[in-house]
């Protein structure tokens, strides 16, 4: 904190944009959680003190709190959680395990990105709730459907972005790799891997948020179990507390994946920018 603020007077030659951007890591989550702490403290007086909107339709966030208590105290939370992180384990691995190896055919096949990318654009820029009915008739009730669309929401961020990773591989590197004499399997583990590296942790940084929107797609619809299931159930009996509190928890898994896949990045890929960080 005390760095933080000796870093504060610096504004003169950048704006705060550059003395932000100038802070350690420490430092930024030190500004975040003053933020998140403002943010709150707004939303408390706005609507647990003044009572300028309806508790109803937004609760306060000591509200939320004793909400998500309550949701803890009497077991939803755990039991519906534990299906939301099987489903949603289960699908992303799944997207892993297909996409990455098609996304690495089409980066290297002009034909196969000519056959296979128009089908996976088009499935792409279609919204995942249209899948649902026929996920339903596909699969069932139960864990299928969300399995199902976990996987379609997080497969073609993966694919498309490997296989922009194969095509904007540096043409100099591999010609200079070619000089000295580095093979076919060569090149594709000593320059085409490493260049798509960082194209793949943002593809399954996307991965994460859009698989976590697809799975509460899945349970909002139908599903009898789920934090999907636990937000509806509880928006019905305009219990909006533990609705709010149900939203929090997933929105804190999917930030929380995100960030152990930018961990796994600074792991595997020190070479990459967030790697650096």
């Amino acid at each position: 904190m005390t760095a933080l603020l000796a870093a504060g007077p610096n504004l003169g030659r950048g704006g705060a944009a550059a003395w932000l951007a100038g802070l350690s890591a420490r430092g930024k989550g030190a500004v975040i959680a003053i933020e998140v702490v403002v943010l709150l403290v707004l939303w408390q007086l706005v609507v647990g003190v003044f009572g300028w909107i309806s508790p109803v339709f937004l609760p306060p966030p000591l509200a939320i709190a004793q909400g998500f208590g309550e949701i803890v105290a009497n077991g939803s939370l755990a039991a519906n959680a534990g299906v939301s992180v099987q489903a949603w384990l289960t699908g992303f691995v799944l997207a892993v395990v297909v996409g990455i190896p098609v996304g690495l055919l089409m980066g290297a096949s002009l034909p196969v990105d000519r056959v296979i990318g128009p089908i996976a654009w088009t499935i792409y820029a279609t919204p995942s709730i249209a899948y649902q009915p026929l996920a339903k008739a596909w699969f069932g009730f139960g864990i299928g459907p969300v399995i199902f669309l976990v996987t379609i929401s997080a497969i073609f961020p993966i694919l498309l972005n490997v296989a922009a990773g194969m095509r904007t591989t540096n043409p100099s590197i591999i010609r200079a790799a070619r000089v000295y004499g580095a093979g076919r399997m060569r090149l594709y583990r000593s320059v085409y891997l490493p260049s798509t590296v960082p194209f793949l942790f943002a593809g399954l940084r996307q991965a994460v948020v859009l698989a976590t929107i697809g799975m509460v797609v899945a349970e909002l619809a139908g599903s009898s179990s789920g934090m999907g299931a636990l937000i509806i159930r509880a928006s019905n009996t305009y219990q909006t507390d533990q609705a709010f509190a149900a939203i929090a928890v997933v929105v804190l898994w999917s930030v929380g994946m995100t960030q152990v896949v930018t961990a796994i990045e600074r792991g595997v890929a020190p070479w990459t920018k967030k790697g650096k960080r």
